[in-house]
């Protein structure tokens, strides 16, 4: 895992969001740098995250389709869900590049927002989920789903702890 890289891992979303600024400039989006590149004291195995939001589920399907037909690989997605995944079809500045395309307002993406100012404001936040996704990486590196299902879990722990979701 490197350690937190402001410089490259910077540079690596901008360039990114700049492309998909271009490619998706008939839609209405938020682009966001997220996950461990985001945040001081991340690690990351030279993966950077964005953060594109949408506004309802046929923008969502639309964002996906504009992406994959200028090669974006979408490896997450079912009918009817509020996020999907897709990868960036070449390394940029030597990172790999991941986008998310959530529905704002969604439950999932106001989690995942909670759980970014977490990280953001409580250091040891940080070592913990560094040290806890380095031990699931080891353990589940072939067994995606189960990976995503226990960081789901951990983050929904983290987020019961310090807020109260109705």
């Amino acid at each position: 895992m490197l350690r937190f890289d402001p410089t490259g891992w910077g540079k690596a979303f901008e360039e990114e969001k700049n492309n998909l600024q271009y490619y998706l400039k008939n839609f209405k989006v938020a682009i966001n740098h997220i996950g461990a590149t985001s945040y001081k004291n991340g690690r990351s195995n030279r993966n950077v995250d964005v953060l594109v939001t949408v506004e309802s589920l046929s923008d969502l399907s639309a964002v996906v389709v504009r992406l994959q037909s200028k090669g974006y690989k979408l490896i997450n997605y079912e009918e009817g869900q509020d996020i999907s995944t897709l990868i960036v079809p070449k390394k940029i500045l030597g990172y790999g590049v991941t986008i998310r395309v959530m529905v704002y307002a969604s439950e999932l993406f106001n989690r995942y927002n909670a759980f970014m100012t977490l990280l953001k404001e409580h250091e040891h936040l940080i070592r913990e989920y560094n040290k806890f996704r380095d031990e699931l990486t080891r353990k589940y590196s072939r067994d995606y789903n189960t990976y995503r299902k226990l960081k789901i879990d951990f983050i929904n722990l983290q987020l019961e702890e310090h807020f109260k979701f109705e």
